[in-house]
């Protein structure tokens, strides 16, 4: 009766705590992780959420990357990069799914975080662009603003300086990493 009555508890339990995961992101929604049930606003507010409680640090680094050593950047990024590919981008790096997911953390030349650039592939989202939604944020995950010269708006969305310089890459696919 104790086994019963301890794994009834451990069910719900588990139920319980399963029930507060139960909003799997469509950024990663081919590796099935399930995050916290996020609070309504803009998408780039949620996103920032999510990929914050999706431990992006841990996510496989780019191609040739190593997690812990830094690689040279250059403008508008930073002086010093580290990137990051969720399951699905890591997984067809040459073609990248829907669902993909590429986080590029920005630092300066005394390696301090100035800024953190995403690119997310949502099929339909953008096809003349190749589905990409794109964002910077600040470290401390508030989306940044292009210079009021350059009309100081958000920079998640269609932003026409990411579209325009990855519209560079090989293969006309909007990402340099697989080049």
């Amino acid at each position: 009766m104790k086994k019963v009555v301890c794994l009834t508890v451990v069910a719900a339990a588990v139920s319980a705590v399963g029930y507060q995961f139960t909003v799997t992101s469509p950024a990663n929604a081919q590796s099935g992780t399930r995050v916290p049930q996020q609070k309504a606003g803009p998408i780039e507010v949620r996103f920032w959420d999510w990929l914050v409680h999706s431990n992006y640090r841990h996510w496989a680094p780019g191609p040739g990357q190593h997690h812990d050593k830094f690689f040279p950047g250059d403008a508008p990024h930073g002086a010093l990069l580290k990137l990051y590919c969720n399951r699905a981008a890591a997984a067809n790096p040459k073609d990248m799914p829907p669902g993909s997911v590429i986080v590029k953390e920005n630092f300066s030349e005394d390696k301090k975080l100035m800024a953190v650039t995403v690119m997310y592939r949502s099929k339909g989202y953008d096809p003349e662009h190749n589905d990409w939604w794109w964002a910077k944020y600040s470290p401390d995950g508030t989306v940044a603003k292009a210079p009021k010269e350059k009309g100081g708006m958000k920079l998640a969305g269609k932003v026409k300086g990411c579209i325009n310089c990855h519209s560079d890459a090989d293969g006309k696919d909007f990402a340099f990493l697989n080049d």
